[in-house]
């Protein structure tokens, strides 16, 4: 078999970072890539993420895993200092590339679930020298400056067009505390069902964690779709991040489903 890389980006990945596999007719049997997501917020002890993703014929699979864990370790060497992991999501139903990546020396102790939760009541109070505001989306300039701060604690982008597409929706939020305009914490929650949100993304900056200031924000949301019927949520979170676990707990949340589990080798 051989292994080449493209003469232009994949998709929007880099050249370098993309393989394709054939067979000695040049037959292809596959491509897989990796992607390096800096997380220094949604995973600080281990921020330096990098996603694989191989779409091929189980004849290819070794091979194209072989190389994706070589280019990693070139990646790895960039920041020496910095832990990480190489992850993937599959689908919990897809036995046979669960079974593929434990056999290659992945755990697989991470995964996507979804949860519902009862809307929480309470009295939302915006920190000191805050104001409790919408989030400014009437420009496009607006909307890509609100993606762009949502998606440095996400590992999976949102896009523009799912901004879009979801600000048309009957429950569509986007709330935040500002102080002297600059955010402290902003939520999105989403939605066309009559008693069901969607909580899309909650964050609260680094130096405001620990005081109270996601869950207030999240009870001020939770009065504005009281108001509009809806009763609870849905949102998804990761088993393996332990303040975002630990929030869902103190809501009261319970588990609906695993959405995909995420193999992966821990660096570091």
């Amino acid at each position: 078999m051989r292994l080449s890389h493209p003469n232009a980006p994949y998709q929007g990945v880099p050249p370098e970072d993309v393989f394709f596999a054939a067979n000695d007719q040049f037959v292809q049997l596959g491509v897989a890539y990796i992607i390096l997501n800096m997380q220094e917020e949604l995973y600080p002890e281990r921020p330096l993420q990098m996603y694989i993703d191989i779409q091929s014929q189980p004849t290819a699979r070794n091979l194209l895993l072989g190389a994706l864990l070589g280019r990693s370790e070139q990646i790895r060497a960039a920041f020496p200092q910095l832990k990480g992991r190489i992850y993937t999501e599959i689908a919990p139903s897809q036995f046979d590339l669960v079974s593929f990546y434990n056999q290659n020396g992945f755990q697989s102790r991470d995964a996507r679930e979804e949860y519902i939760f009862p809307l929480p009541v309470g009295n939302a109070q915006a920190p000191m020298g805050c104001e409790f505001a919408s989030v400014p989306l009437q420009t496009a300039q607006d909307q890509y400056a609100f993606i762009t701060r949502l998606n440095r604690y996400r590992l999976s982008p949102i896009s523009h067009d799912f901004l879009v597409l979801q600000m048309q929706q009957a429950n569509f939020l986007a709330l935040g505390y500002y102080r002297a305009g600059h955010p402290i914490a902003e939520i999105m929650m989403t939605g066309a069902s009559a008693d069901t949100a969607a909580l899309v993304m909650l964050y609260v900056q680094k130096d405001m964690r620990n005081r109270g200031v996601g869950k207030s924000l999240l009870i001020a949301a939770s009065d504005l779709l009281r108001q509009r019927g809806v009763t609870s949520a849905l949102s998804q979170g990761f088993t393996a991040n332990v303040p975002q676990a630990g929030m869902l707990r103190s809501l009261g949340a319970s588990r609906r489903r695993i959405i995909n589990v995420l193999p992966h080798i821990d660096l570091g």
